[in-house]
């Protein structure tokens, strides 16, 4: 190897490590710290995964105070309910939901043609408060009559708890209150006229059943109740 060769790796050489000496003291300078940002466009209700995710290095001066700087703190909770992260920005607290605290939440658990169909535990005979987020139950009204006894019998078997709220409205798996509200159900569209009827005529009892079918929210085609629901 000439003269000149080596002359000219001295000076690459050089060059190089000046550049790793300016970029070590620069981001000290700097003092960059590594930061989430959204490496996709993240729609209204998404769930967040790792893929989503990139890291950055970024001047800590150009951080907010309420930025999350560590992915795990991000990866599996949502995006509020009206907004849009954008790809290439920052996850900030107040974007970011557990999937349970979303406002929507119970819509969110619905299968095809279901609705959230919402009773007040004060309208609810028994059962209130042994109830839990999933649990399947049978619902059972009762209409009084003047003159003759109460008709009870079985309306719809098999439908599925949604959730549980306080009255603050916080979920009962987390909130410190032993007192439940309301008790939201996944119900089938076609069933929702009848229970709003049965709310108002008469008094509706959820039992848990052991019973694990398939099919959710089973209509009790020879139910006594029904023939007094259809002439209201």
């Amino acid at each position: 190897m000439n003269k000149k060769n080596l002359t000219l790796i001295g000076a690459v050489s050089l060059l190089i490590c000046n550049g790793l000496l300016f970029k070590i003291f620069l981001d000290k300078k700097l003092n960059l710290i590594e930061v989430p940002i959204a490496a996709v466009q993240i729609e209204p209700r998404q769930k967040i995964t790792e893929d989503m995710i990139v890291i950055k290095k970024i001047p800590s001066v150009a951080v907010q105070e309420n930025t999350v700087l560590n992915q795990e703190d991000i990866i599996g909770l949502y995006t509020e309910i009206e907004g849009i992260i954008p790809k290439g920005s920052y996850f900030y607290e107040s974007m970011l939901f557990e999937e349970e605290a979303l406002p929507d939440y119970p819509a969110l658990k619905l299968k095809e043609n279901q609705n959230v169909f919402s009773l007040s535990t004060d309208l609810i005979k028994s059962s209130g408060n042994t109830l839990t987020n999933n649990q399947l139950v049978d619902l059972h009204v009762t209409i009084e009559q003047k003159k003759e006894a109460p008709v009870t019998d079985c309306l719809l078997s098999s439908v599925r708890v949604l959730n549980v709220k306080d009255r603050k409205g916080n979920d009962m798996k987390e909130s410190s209150g032993k007192v439940p509200y309301v008790i939201n159900l996944a119900v089938d569209q076609d069933y929702v006229k009848l229970l709003q009827m049965a709310k108002q005529i008469g008094s509706i009892e959820l039992y848990a059943t052991s019973l694990s079918n398939e099919e959710e929210c089973v209509l009790n085609e020879e139910s006594k109740i029904l023939e007094y629901l259809k002439n209201e």
